[in-house]
């Protein structure tokens, strides 16, 4: 099963680079990759106007490959994964992609990846990228993506798929879970609640397994930035989305037991007054 489709959602706002880590004049409207070991991990670090998300490579002792994303920091410092494998129960990540843990932070599937030009062939990496359009392809035996990096938002490719697979997404709203002012957002602009989310696949009596919206975004009425994803031209597929009040938010496109397949997503941190 091949499924190549870039999806792009234009994200309409730009965020600063991650608090405390500033750029300089001449990067600040640029992606920026260097290396640097976040948790157990070897990870790509990925600065941006929408926020620095770190992408396993490797563990720092082990040298077991990985792939997804373990941290995704916003203007504030919030990281909305923090998953260092132990403490959060090995669950959180991004896009948490196939089932056999390719995508997964910690979770197996193994896979590489690296950095390309528009072309596909591979770039040397020397101890930093900097660009307004940067490419990290990652794969395994059954699947192979690239990762867009614009300095306001990111998109998903999917080159290859030999197996189901869902983009998943695992992680505390605004790096602390306090479900009492949190919310997730559709397309119908309204503000749900978690209260309710109790179990696998049910943000909602109404919605079942399969919430109506192309995209969702999490807020918390004392942080400045939301998350989004969006989705565009999927597959017909489940749409689960629940919340352990303790640990994470779990939303998805496509994880239905894992039996649909999707084609592209999107991700990035807005600010509030996006509307």
């Amino acid at each position: 099963m091949k499924n190549p489709a870039l999806s792009v959602f234009v994200i309409l706002l730009f965020m600063s680079a991650c608090a405390g880590e500033e750029q300089s004049d001449a990067e600040a409207d640029s992606v920026v990759v260097t290396k640097e070991q976040r948790f157990d991990f070897l990870t790509w670090k990925i600065e941006a106007a929408n926020g620095t998300w770190h992408f396993e490579i490797e563990h720092a002792d082990t040298g077991g490959t990985s792939t997804g994303f373990n941290s995704a920091i916003d203007s504030e410092g919030n990281d909305w994964i923090s998953n260092n494998c132990v403490d959060n129960r090995e669950w959180r990540g991004w896009p948490n992609f196939g089932p056999d843990g390719f995508g997964h932070p910690c979770r197996g599937g193994g896979g590489t990846s690296q950095w390309v030009d528009d072309n596909g062939n591979p770039i040397e990496f020397d101890d930093r990228l900097v660009g307004d359009h940067l490419i990290l392809e990652s794969w395994n035996d059954h699947y192979r993506v690239r990762y867009h990096f614009f300095p306001e938002y990111g998109a998903i490719e999917v080159l290859e798929a030999n197996q189901p697979y869902a983009f998943l997404f695992e992680g505390p709203i605004a790096g602390q879970m306090n479900i009492d002012q949190q919310h997730y957002v559709l397309e119908d602009g309204v503000k749900y609640g978690l209260e309710d989310a109790r179990g696998l696949g049910y943000l909602n009596p109404e919605f079942g397994n399969d919430f109506p919206s192309p995209f969702f975004y999490f807020t918390d009425e004392e942080a400045g930035q939301i998350l989004y994803v969006g989705a565009k031209g999927h597959t017909e597929g489940g749409d689960e989305g629940w919340a352990q009040p303790d640990n994470m938010v779990i939303f998805s496109y496509g994880r239905d037991e894992d039996e649909h397949a999707l084609t592209g997503t999107d991700f990035g941190f807005l600010d509030k007054d996006a509307g």
